[in-house]
């Protein structure tokens, strides 16, 4: 071949490269909010015993500026017949030269009792961070009712009720916030047993003192199996708040694609 046809090859494909690792960054990317998925991180199956699973990304991409974007979510989990014990964590970063674009992180505790085959009373505990909606800290503790609406081959449905109370200090603002919500929820997942499943839940908590100042948050979860241990995912959360702290955006949303590695015996 020619050494000016090579040369041609060269510089497409590097426009190439350049291209998709520019789409890897932006989806990638956690840009505001933190919405926390508890569902998605459900082992679904009935086996009982412990399982778990770590989910994480990494990428770098320097044009003028670096930018760096990297997530680490580990999951542990025990189920028995009458018992069971979730926690998790959700730690997110991304910074270019001047600018910090996400700075979060979050722990989650919840214990659940059936208390028939499709009734649990569930109870948790979580607490949270997240710079970018002016959050120093987070902390909640709830309780309420969990029911499986639809329970056949690879397709499930879930409805929950429950009430928390939370306190919450912003980083501009040295007042605690003290606040009791209800929290109501429907989630689903969906796996037809080919190569990739669809997960997601939608949450709506309105205060409990006036029902007109709602929380309205979603969160959607595409997975592609690429080994028996390893799986592509594709996310996208969003989150809704009619009083939001001062100068924090009402709406927000994030996206991101990663490699979600299996451990033990569930999803």
């Amino acid at each position: 071949m020619h050494y000016l046809e090579l040369l041609h090859i060269y510089f497409i494909s590097m426009r190439l490269s350049k291209t998709l690792v520019l789409i890897f960054v932006i989806l990638s990317t956690s840009l505001f909010s933190q919405v926390v998925n508890v569902e998605n991180k459900r082992n679904y199956d009935d086996t009982a015993g412990y399982s778990g699973a770590i989910d994480a990304s990494f990428s770098a991409f320097k044009i003028n500026d670096l930018i760096v974007n990297a997530s680490f979510r580990p999951r542990v989990q025990y189920k028995s017949k009458k018992h069971y014990f979730l926690t998790l964590g959700d730690l997110m970063y991304s910074k270019g030269a001047s600018n910090i674009f996400s700075n979060l992180g979050m722990f989650h505790l919840r214990y659940a009792y059936r208390v028939k085959v499709k009734l649990k009373w569930e109870s948790y505990y979580q607490v949270q961070y997240n710079q970018l909606l002016d959050q120093r800290s987070r902390m909640l503790l709830g309780s309420g009712l969990r029911l499986k609406c639809l329970d056949k081959k690879g397709y499930k449905i879930f409805a929950g009720v429950s009430t928390f109370i939370e306190q919450e200090v912003a980083i501009s603002d040295v007042l605690i916030h003290y606040e009791a919500r209800m929290s109501n929820y429907i989630s689903w997942y969906f796996d037809p047993k080919s190569n990739f499943f669809f997960s997601g839940v939608v949450y709506v908590q309105p205060l409990l003192s006036n029902f007109s100042d709602v929380r309205v948050s979603g969160q959607y979860a595409l997975y592609f199996n690429f080994t028996k241990r390893i799986d592509f995912k594709f996310e996208f959360a969003h989150m809704y708040d009619t009083d939001p702290f001062l100068g924090v955006v009402p709406s927000t949303f994030n996206t991101s694609f990663g490699v979600h590695f299996k451990i033990g015996g569930g999803n």
